[in-house]
């Protein structure tokens, strides 16, 4: 399941989510199971050094442009959208734009290097003709 929070949790609630659930992002979902934003660790550490309160809430330093990916979407895709906007994690939203899952750059680059030594492993077992 994707990790969630509301607009109005705080920053603290925020931290413990994150930690519960071993991730480093959550989306930031209004009461209809819509993406509003999206905070990370790094967000939220970032305005903490800063001299934020851990009792403000996520709404005021989530980011609120996101970029999401259907699910129809494949890794090429997404590897592409994240390389030409420099964004390391996209939420994967349904046909109604509610959030269903999270794809990482860690999970496309995973995806990526188990295909090439898939490939690789092919052409050495198939040695055909060199040109």
């Amino acid at each position: 399941p994707l990790s969630a929070c509301s607009p109005y949790a705080t920053l603290a609630m925020a931290a413990r989510e994150m930690e519960t659930h071993n991730v480093g992002s959550l989306v930031v979902t209004d009461n209809d199971d819509q993406i509003v934003g999206m905070i990370t660790d790094r967000d939220i550490a970032l305005a903490i050094g800063r001299g934020s309160s851990p009792d403000i809430p996520v709404d005021r330093i989530a980011i609120h442009s996101v970029l999401t990916i259907g699910t129809d979407a494949d890794v090429h895709e997404a590897a592409a959208i994240m390389g030409s906007k420099g964004v390391w994690r996209l939420p994967v939203t349904d046909d109604n734009g509610r959030p269903v899952g999270m794809v990482s750059l860690n999970d496309v680059l995973g995806y990526l290097a188990q295909e090439t030594q898939d490939l690789s492993q092919a052409a050495h077992a198939h040695p055909g003709p060199r040109p």
